[in-house]
C-alpha cells in the first residue's frame, strides 16, 4: 500500500527517496486525512501520496500458457497498445514470455489492467534487481579457515560439479581463473566497470588463488544477465526479463548448484522458475540482500527451498548492512573479502553476495565428494552463532564445511 507522506517531513523524505536507487517514486494521487482537514477545509494540505516505480518503465512481460496459440497475445498487444520487443519460451513452467514495450504508459496500470480483464493472458512489471556486493570495503583476508573450506579443499577442488551464477558479465581472462568457463552472454560485456560484480562472485567460486577460490576445478557456467545502472555507476541491475531468460538457461545447462548474488523484491515469473529448478534438484543459493536490519525480505532468497545466506566478518559478527529475517538459512564470510576484479587484478569487498558465493563453492567441494550431497545438513550442522538455535541475524549459524560431510 502507498505510503502518505506528511508535510512536515515531505522535504528529508524526497531528500532519501531521490537517493534511492534504482528505485524511483511516483506521484499517485493525494490524500487530505491531516487533522488540519478534519477540522476546516480552508485549512487543509492535501499531501502527495507515492508508488515505488521499482520496475522499468517503458517495458512489461505479457505471458500466457505455451498450449495456447500465439493469437490471443497478439490481441492483447493490440488492444493495450503494446509493441512486442521479444518473445521467448520458458520450457521448464510451460510459458510462453513476450518482453513488450508499453509506448510510454505506466507498466503498473497496464498491468492491472490486464489481470482484471484478459483471462488467457497474465501480466507482470519487469521488476529490478540489483547486485549484493559493496566496493570500498577495509582490506582484509578471506578466512577460508573460517568455514573449514580451506581443510576440504586439500581433499578436493570440486572437479566434476557444474556451477552456474546468474551475475554480471565476467573477465574470463583473469589470470586467476584456469577452470572450466563457459560464458552466456544475454548483455553486451561492457567495461571494466560492469564485469566488476561478477568477476568478485567468481572469484570466490573458483579462483585459483589459494587465498580466494573455494572450489577451483569446478565447471562455471558464467551467465550475464546483470549491467551497470545509468544513474547509479556502483551499482549493477537487471529486471524480470533478463532473470526469467537466464534462470531458463541456467537450467538447460545441466547446472547443479546455482548462485543468485542478487536481490529484489517477489516476481511471478522469476520466483515460478527458481521453484521450477529446485523441482530439477538444482542446489539454489541466493543473497539474503544490503538492505540493511529494517529492510523487507529479499527474493529469491526468501523463496522456500531456496539457501539464504547472510555474511560475516572475522569476528562472526554480522554485516551491519545485511538483511535480517526468519527467511535466512546460513552464515558464511562476507565482510573484508579478498577477490579477484577485472583486468587480473584484486580488490577487497563486502556484502552477502560474497557470502553467497562462499556457500556455492562450499557445496560444489561436499558434491564433489558425495554426488547424493544433502544441502539440508548444512543447517543442521552450521556453528550457531547470535541467540541459540535459529535466529533472523544468522540463522542456523556459520556454515561447517568438515562437520557438514561427516553428517553425510
Amino acid at each position: 500500500m502507498p505510503a502518505v507522506l506528511r508535510p512536515l517531513a515531505f522535504i528529508s523524505i524526497i531528500g532519501f527517496l531521490s537517493a534511492c536507487s534504482p528505485a524511483e517514486y511516483k506521484v499517485i494521487g493525494k490524500a487530505s486525512d491531516s487533522p488540519a482537514c478534519h477540522l476546516s477545509s480552508s485549512i487543509c494540505v492535501e499531501t502527495p501520496v507515492f508508488r515505488r516505480v521499482d520496475y522499468e518503465k517503458d517495458e512489461m512481460l505479457i505471458v500466457y500458457d505455451q498450449q495456447k496459440p500465439t493469437e490471443i497475445a497478439d490481441a492483447v498487444l493490440k488492444k493495450y497498445k503494446l509493441q512486442a520487443k521479444r518473445t521467448d519460451s520458458l520450457d521448464s513452467i510451460g510459458t510462453t514470455m513476450i518482453t513488450a514495450a508499453t509506448n510510454g504508459q505506466d507498466p503498473y496500470d497496464l498491468v492491472k489492467s490486464i489481470k482484471a480483464n484478459e483471462i488467457d493472458v497474465d501480466a507482470a512489471t519487469s521488476n529490478f534487481y540489483v547486485s549484493a556486493s559493496l566496493n570500498g570495503a577495509p582490506i582484509g583476508e578471506y578466512p577460508l579457515g573460517l568455514t573449514g573450506a580451506d581443510a576440504m579443499r586439500q581433499r578436493t577442488t570440486g572437479r566434476g560439479v557444474v556451477v552456474g551464477m546468474i551475475d554480471t558479465p565476467i573477465d574470463i581472462n583473469h589470470d586467476s581463473f584456469r577452470s572450466t568457463i563457459d560464458r552466456v552472454e544475454l548483455i553486451p560485456q561492457g567495461d571494466e566497470r560492469n564485469r566488476l560484480h561478477g568477476t568478485e562472485v567468481a572469484g570466490v567460486i573458483i579462483s585459483q588463488n589459494a587465498r580466494i577460490g573455494i572450489a577451483p576445478d569446478t565447471k562455471l557456467i558464467a551467465i550475464s544477465a546483470f549491467s551497470t545502472n545509468p544513474a547509479n555507476p556502483d551499482e549493477r541491475r537487471s529486471n524480470s526479463s533478463l532473470v526469467a531468460r537466464a534462470l531458463e538457461r541456467a537450467m538447460l545447462e545441466g547446472v547443479q548448484v546455482l548462485n543468485l548474488s542478487f536481490a529484489g523484491n517477489a516476481d511471478p515469473i522469476v520466483d515460478k522458475l527458481v521453484e521450477a529448478a529446485i523441482q530439477k534438484g538444482i542446489v539454489v543459493v541466493a543473497s539474503a540482500g544490503n538492505g540493511g536490519p529494517g529492510a523487507p525480505p529479499a527474493y529469491p532468497a526468501a523463496l522456500p527451498g531456496v539457501i539464504a545466506v547472510t555474511a560475516v566478518d572475522k569476528n562472526e559478527q554480522v554485516f551491519n548492512h545485511a538483511n535480517r529475517g526468519n527467511y535466512i538459512d546460513l552464515s558464511a564470510p562476507g565482510v573484508g573479502i579478498l577477490t579477484t576484479a577485472p583486468r587480473s587484478s584484486f580488490q577487497v569487498s563486502s556484502g552477502t553476495s560474497l557470502a553467497t558465493a562462499h556457500v556455492t563453492g562450499a557445496i560444489a567441494l561436499l558434491k564433489a565428494l558425495n554426488p547424493n550431497f544433502n544441502p539440508e545438513s548444512l543447517k543442521h550442522t552450521a556453528t550457531d552463532l547470535g541467540p541459540p538455535g535459529l535466529d533472523q541475524d544468522y540463522g542456523h549459524g556459520l556454515i561447517n564445511v568438515e562437520r557438514a560431510l561427516a553428517a553425510q
